[in-house]
């Protein structure tokens, strides 16, 4: 999608070059912002377990966290809305998750002190 939106800045005066360099490099490092936010859930399970991190913190910074995903989000992919809400949309998924993660790790750890 970022390519074909880059891609329509093309007119009759102006023809789109695209080399094979520049696209992979341009897939490489979408792959690359995708592929490391993706991980968030396995660094909160390991913050939570090595006692940095717990659940009453991811949550009550829930609203500073989801506008950091939108910057980072912004910063990372191309300048079009969509390629922003689809890195956006599933790293907000996943934070929430890793509270429900974070939760449980905590619940077991409670328990296994009893």
């Amino acid at each position: 999608m970022g390519v074909k939106f880059l891609l329509d800045f093309g007119t009759e005066n102006i023809k789109p070059m695209i080399s094979v360099s520049k696209y992979l490099s341009f897939t490489i490092r979408m792959l690359l912002a995708f592929g490391i936010v993706f991980q968030l859930p396995i660094v909160v399970v390991f913050l939570t377990k090595i006692n940095i991190l717990n659940y009453e913190i991811l949550a009550k910074n829930r609203k500073y966290t989801i506008l950091a995903i939108f910057v980072l989000a912004a910063v990372l992919t191309p300048p079009d809305v969509i390629s922003q809400l689809l890195l956006a949309v599933p790293l907000i998924i996943l934070y929430e998750i890793s509270i429900w993660i974070s939760k449980l790790i905590k619940r077991k750890k409670t328990i296994e002190e009893q």
